[in-house]
């Protein structure tokens, strides 16, 4: 399986100066969150609209391979090269590209902490990257991936975490056809992650493992997949790799997510706001 980890600048920088025959050079990636935002001339661009495939009223699918390696093409990535992401969207679709580089068998994939921020004290000392061949990546959805078909079969098998609003999970703000939540899931809103003195930043890890262990995402139920989800898996790749990081093995992003389980009519769901309200008002 793919090692994910959050690193911050200093980290980065040092990763910059490793040297070796061992030392293979780190790849350098700026996600943009759309075709206008600019990123920085140090790190290769690649556009957060041409790793994410939305089909009708389903949002955030996998593209197809030849379309990922279409957009990745110029970057010279490789399974045993180390890719270090990072963006302006609070680390959302850097972690959206880490899952779906796992998925393809990326052997370490970091992100920065802070950013795009963080890379600009440090982008002086970095030269600009120039296109290059790029290996072939495949899927591999045999780990680090789930679909309703395979959560739905066994729930009680998998632990669950919605990484959504309060609103979203209880069921008040409706996105898809029907509102709710996939029965049995763990609400974290994803931007609990994210300190609230610092913009751009995690809180302090072992604060975020602290929450998680109190809500019940713990690492000592050995054996037992946790599958993370969101609207689209945009917001809930962040937490697949928070997950990472802290060392829990068999984490799996659902692509697709609610878009796709809250628009079909052949799924459980579960809604807060349909079990409060009366019958006579129903």
């Amino acid at each position: 399986m793919s090692k994910i980890q959050f690193i911050d600048r200093d980290q980065l920088a040092a990763r910059l100066k490793e040297t070796g025959d061992d030392a293979r050079p780190i790849l350098l990636i700026d996600v943009a969150g759309n075709a206008q935002e600019a990123t920085l001339p140090c790190a290769h661009r690649v556009d957060f609209e041409r790793i994410v495939l939305n089909r009708g009223d389903r949002a955030g699918l996998l593209p197809e391979i030849s379309d990922l390696n279409a957009a990745l093409a110029h970057t010279g990535i490789a399974a045993d090269r180390p890719v270090v992401l990072f963006d302006a969207q609070n680390g959302l679709a850097a972690s959206r590209l880490a899952w779906t580089l796992a998925l393809c068998g990326i052997r370490e994939v970091l992100l920065v902490d802070g950013g795009r921020t963080s890379v600009t004290e440090l982008q002086d000392q970095i030269p600009a990257p120039q296109p290059e061949a790029t290996e072939p990546l495949r899927y591999d959805l045999g780990s680090h991936h789930a679909d309703a078909e395979t959560i739905a079969g066994q729930l009680d098998r998998w632990l669950i975490v919605d990484a959504r609003s309060e609103a979203e999970y209880a069921g008040s703000d409706r996105r898809s056809k029907h509102a709710g939540h996939i029965p049995g899931a763990i609400h974290f809103d994803w931007n609990w992650c994210m300190d609230p003195a610092r913009p751009g930043y995690l809180r302090p890890i072992e604060e975020i493992r602290a929450h998680m262990h109190q809500l019940g995402i713990r690492q000592t139920d050995a054996g037992r997949p946790i599958a993370v989800y969101c609207q689209s898996h945009r917001r809930s790749s962040l937490l697949f790799c928070v997950l990472k990081h802290l060392g829990f093995d068999d984490v799996r992003g659902y692509p697709g997510a609610w878009s796709d389980w809250g628009n079909r009519d052949d799924m459980p769901i579960t809604c807060a706001l349909a079990e409060s309200t009366p019958e006579s008002e129903s």
